[in-house]
């Protein structure tokens, strides 16, 4: 049989209709994904064009359900393992339908790859946000820390008065996580209308509460974007106060940001123009967390001496968050979370898990080099 012709008979025979397209599309993709990596303009592009209508799409699907699709999928996915196993023995004793089982089962688990690049994968290669807001050259040390903690601690202070507390001194919301996502996305309606070169887009979504998440508080993780359901999903059960800033964080992933620093930048910037005084306040108290320890770093003396200052209501929010963390704290998982999480994102061209606290920089740029101001 010659070469052309056993191709074709592998493709008839093993290969259905529905594996070819999804092998077509994976094919499509991976050429995608290489074409992005050499150029920043095209990434762009196609982050606001075909990835923001499959983002939205997706969120448009999935957005009515009062849980998270993604969710339920990882929760079952053990079971959807079992499955597969099960019809590969059936389909073991007849070698064409065997192949051709497990091709099919291959290209389906393609489709993750298929879907990831344009939703979330390209959002790597686009230009940084520093550089579309044209944001200067600003040194992070410790004169720009302390300009940036006094910044962001007085505007905490100004809406402590708003905010209740309870005897162990962490905030409350008072508010779901639907209620918090309304407030947020006005917030980037109108980060989008005073910086429209973010390309943020204009579309309403939410952020989703995990039923599991005292697990991911275990695995030290706050907030997870499911690319392939389209679903900003946040973990309520940490402290109030870092609610709205995870959610607006994962819309951030929603709307075409994938490197973490950027996202945590513009969850920040979304949050102080919600115009709702707690998510404000989550806002600048968690920006206020970055910067302190930068500056802990960087300069220990300064660092201590602007604590000493901060209202005792502030200091109450840290210290209860401090008790929750160690009370569940669970060292082997957190370690292994913490690892996967660097190495996908140092796979991804990134700094890898330090790459979150490289928010400091561009908080730094906005207050001390007059963009913020």
């Amino acid at each position: 049989m010659k070469f052309k012709e056993r191709v074709k008979h592998i493709w008839e025979t093993y290969f259905t209709t529905a594996s070819r397209v999804l092998l077509i599309l994976f094919i499509l993709a991976g050429m995608l994904h290489i074409l992005v990596s050499l150029n920043a303009a095209v990434a762009e592009r196609i982050t606001v064009t075909l990835g923001n209508f499959m983002r939205q799409f997706m969120s448009l699907l999935t957005g009515f359900l009062p849980f998270s699709l993604g969710e339920i999928l990882i929760i079952l996915s053990p079971v959807a393992i079992g499955l597969i196993i099960f019809f590969g023995i059936k389909a073991f004793k007849n070698k064409v339908k065997l192949i051709r089982y497990t091709i099919t089962v291959i290209s389906v688990i393609s489709l993750f790859y298929t879907l990831y690049v344009p939703t979330l994968g390209v959002g790597y290669k686009r230009p940084t946000v520093g550089a579309r807001l044209d944001f200067p050259t600003v040194e992070v040390n410790s004169e720009t820390l302390t300009n940036t903690y006094i910044t962001l601690k007085e505007e905490c202070e100004k809406r402590l008065h708003k905010i209740e507390f309870t005897e162990s001194g962490a905030s409350v919301s008072g508010k779901s996580v639907a209620e918090l996502s309304e407030a947020i996305c006005r917030g980037y309606e109108a980060l989008n209308e005073e910086y429209p070169e973010l390309n943020l887009g204009s579309f309403s979504s939410r952020g989703k509460p995990v039923l599991a998440s005292r697990v991911m508080t275990a695995l030290r993780i706050t907030g997870v974007y499911t690319y392939f359901t389209g679903e900003a999903n946040v973990n309520v059960h940490f402290p109030d106060y870092s609610t709205p800033f995870t959610t607006a964080h994962e819309l951030a992933h929603q709307r075409g940001y994938s490197r973490e620093n950027e996202a945590n930048f513009i969850a920040f910037m979304v949050c102080i123009r919600s115009g709702d005084p707690y998510v404000e306040y989550s806002g600048y108290i968690s920006m206020l967390e970055y910067i302190s320890s930068a500056l802990n770093k960087t300069d220990k003396d300064a660092y201590k001496s602007l604590y000493s200052t901060l209202d005792s209501r502030i200091k109450g929010e840290f210290k209860a968050y401090s008790e929750f963390y160690y009370a569940n704290e669970n060292v082997l998982l957190g370690n292994l979370s913490n690892f996967i999480n660097d190495k996908y994102l140092k796979s991804q061209g990134t700094e890898g898990i330090v790459s979150y606290g490289l928010v400091v920089k561009l908080c730094v740029a906005y207050y001390n080099g007059e963009v913020g101001q």
